[in-house]
């Protein structure tokens, strides 16, 4: 079928969302078709108008040029353990340098997170979010909270898109408590955006536009499937405005710049710890497993792996991935929705996992690019819990049905995206 496989995977998509549907008959289906319509528009003009590519291919150079900035931070605490040393005492280029993750990867992370706390405290952070959650209030007729929020989850974390709305947290309907968690768990932070990307130059591998993709792509499709699988049944209180609070809570840029790398170093600590706990636990696992398989075959080695490319391989096939290819794309959509997409991104990136083609690349990149994980919804309960301990019970009855509608936006997205791609 080539080009249109991928029609399939829509089909399948939606049609497990209607499943899940709680209340079919009250679905609006102009806000489905409307927010299906603003994702292929926007992978039209990513993929597809050469000065709108140009301009994102320009912001993936820019994400590797973060990469090196950060680098001399990390050069400065790690001497020559995480980049290599200039050897005439001078600045040196030091994207040329070794790659170690634990110290690489953070030093990335930490100064993202002091940009987004600088163009926080500055109000150009929240002017950004409020302009284009205004213009998808206007197209799919959502309310400006969720429109908020799942705006807001493509720049910063998924607890932190949350306190940008967090005086409408206790008035929010269901349907809109469960939009606002679907986009950030369907979304990635900036910070970690930059991450996979560097992560992928590292490889060579240029997946920075599919990364920037998925982010824009996310928002519209989190509210699609979310509406399907929670139709508006009660009235919004910020339905038809939106609104959002643009004072600063830092006391000044210095304020700012010690506060975002402060909020950098716990995220970095808690992806360590995280990475080091599951990668150990997947060995253990896998350790099991394969004494297990040789039970029954002596020859078979039964794996996690395994198993997630069994399990789906029919939504990766179904998503239009190349035939050669739909085995290992299971792999890593296994590896993103019950371990982490950190995880899955290492797999990809070191080449643990080889997919070949350039379409099955950009359709799993794409579709692991996203929160939607066991852990994130651990996360969210807890998170947004603090922050409206009345909506702690309706968190978490909404949790599985927020990773489902998570998931789906994802694959949804990357299913689109592999359409155009052809």
């Amino acid at each position: 079928m080539g080009r249109f496989h991928g029609l399939i995977g829509i089909v399948l998509i939606l049609g497990i969302a209607f499943l899940f549907s709680n209340n079919r008959s009250k679905i609006n289906y102009r806000l489905v078709f409307s927010g299906i319509a603003l994702q292929v528009l926007i992978g039209i003009l990513v993929f597809k108008v050469p000065p709108v590519t140009w301009f994102f291919q320009q912001v993936g150079h820019a994400m590797g040029k973060l990469e090196a900035f950060a680098r001399q931070g990390a050069a400065f605490v790690y001497g020559g353990i995480g980049v290599s040393q200039p050897p005439t005492g001078t600045i040196a280029d030091y994207a040329s340098g070794g790659f170690v993750f634990a110290f690489n990867v953070t030093a990335t992370i930490i100064l993202v997170c002091v940009l987004v706390a600088v163009l926080y405290h500055f109000g150009i952070m929240q002017r950004i979010v409020a302009v284009i959650a205004r213009a998808m209030n206007i197209i799919m007729r959502v309310s400006g909270a969720e429109a908020l929020s799942n705006v807001a989850s493509a720049f910063v974390g998924q607890v932190e898109a949350q306190v940008m709305i967090r005086p409408y947290l206790s008035s929010m309907t269901k349907s809109e408590l469960l939009a606002s968690m679907s986009g950030s768990l369907a979304c990635i932070a900036g910070g970690i955006l930059v991450v996979y990307a560097n992560m992928g130059f590292q490889a060579g591998m240029d997946i920075a536009p599919f990364l920037i993709t998925a982010s824009l792509m996310a928002a519209p499709g989190a509210l699609v499937i979310s509406k399907i699988v929670f139709p508006e049944t009660e009235e919004s209180v910020t339905m038809g405005r939106v609104k959002m609070e643009v004072k600063s809570n830092y006391t000044n840029v210095i304020d700012a710049i010690s506060h975002g790398a402060g909020d950098g170093f716990k995220i970095a600590m808690n992806v360590i710890a995280m990475l080091i706990g599951f990668i150990a636990l997947i060995a253990l696992l896998d350790w099991c497993l394969i004494h297990i398989g040789h039970i029954f075959n002596p020859h078979f080695d039964l794996s996690l792996d395994w198993i997630f490319g069994k399990i789906f391989t029919p939504m990766a096939w179904a998503m239009g991935v190349p035939a050669d290819d739909v085995s290992k794309v299971a792999t890593l959509l296994g590896q993103k929705l019950t371990i982490n997409e950190f995880v899955a991104f290492k797999s990809l990136t070191t080449h643990k996992i080889d997919v070949v083609s350039p379409k099955a690349v950009a359709i799993v990149t794409i579709a692991i690019a996203g929160f939607a994980n066991f852990s994130s919804v651990g996360m969210q309960i807890g998170g947004i819990g603090e922050l409206a301990p009345d909506r702690r019970s309706d968190l978490a009855k909404l949790g599985l049905k927020a990773l489902l509608c998570g998931t789906l936006a994802s694959y949804l997205s990357a299913t689109i995206a592999g359409i155009l791609l052809g």
